[in-house]
């Protein structure tokens, strides 16, 4: 830059210069990373022209994601194998936060697709649909558990899927056995569920086989469900088929939405095979 270094401009001045407010560059002097090159006697503080470039390797260095402890640090031995190793380590640190970004994208997506879908469904006419393979990541609830105890399930099964690094969806799902289904016990849930896109090689992984299954949408509280569960039995019997296998509840409008609960929205899917 061409013209005199030595020029002087007042605090006020040199904070317009950068773009920052006065108090920005109070907190930066304080921290000991960008100081008043000339403090008069009276108090005033003044900056050169010339330290408008350490402020840039500030500016820089925090847009890249540098707390001002590491900015210090490398103010007091800067040198360019040290910018280009900070650079690096950045470069790493934004990756990772591209990555996280992304995966929480796809799950506000997919749970976009799925609110938009229970918006605009029928709810309560049961029909036959060819479900593709999907996969979930379940936790195993115990038989005649607390509510306590559910709810520590529940805990561990949240934080066990945060671990995956947002591999699974945001609506909780359940799955209820063949043999509950039979005998109408309609409110045991076996395995409470999240939907992940594909498979992953964990413990946790349980694969929905493709097939035939009969469906429905419920609509009301989860109390209810078993008017939903009857009406399926009746059309899986009216068309000839038998219950093949475990049912699959996914959540569509839940808590999450701001729904009361008798105005949630569960699909229910159950495998059926011909008589």
């Amino acid at each position: 830059m061409s013209g005199n270094n030595k020029q002087y401009l007042t605090t006020k001045e040199f904070a317009h210069l950068c773009g920052v407010s006065k108090h920005t560059l109070f907190h930066y002097d304080e921290v000991g990373i960008l100081k008043p090159e000339l403090v008069k006697q009276n108090g005033y503080r003044y900056y050169s022209i010339k330290q408008f470039f350490t402020y840039d390797i500030i500016h820089i260095l925090k847009q890249a994601g540098s707390s001002l402890s590491e900015i210090k640090a490398y103010m007091n031995d800067y040198n360019p194998d040290l910018f280009l190793s900070i650079l690096r380590q950045k470069e790493m640190q934004l990756e990772a936060e591209i990555k996280k970004t992304n995966l929480m994208r796809n799950k506000i997506l997919a749970t976009i697709e799925t609110t938009e879908e229970a918006l605009r469904c029928v709810y309560g006419v049961p029909y036959l649909e060819d479900c593709r393979e999907e996969y979930y990541i379940v936790v195993k609830m115990m038989e005649e558990a607390s509510a306590k105890q559910e709810l520590e399930k529940l805990r561990d099964h949240f934080e066990y899927c945060d671990e995956l690094s947002g591999e699974t969806e945001l609506l909780l799902g359940a799955i209820l056995k063949k043999e509950d289904i039979l005998s109408g016990e309609y409110m045991r849930v076996s395995y409470y569920s999240s939907k992940i896109r594909a498979y992953i090689n964990s413990e946790r992984v349980h694969t929905k086989k493709a097939g035939i299954y009969a469906v429905a949408i419920h609509k009301g509280s989860y109390e209810q469900t078993f008017e939903t569960y009857n009406q399926l039995k009746l059309f899986i019997e009216k068309n000839h088929m038998v219950i093949h296998g475990d049912a699959y509840e996914d959540d569509m409008l839940s808590h999450l939405a701001g729904v009361e609960s008798n105005e949630y929205v569960v699909k229910i899917q159950i495998p059926v095979a011909p008589m």
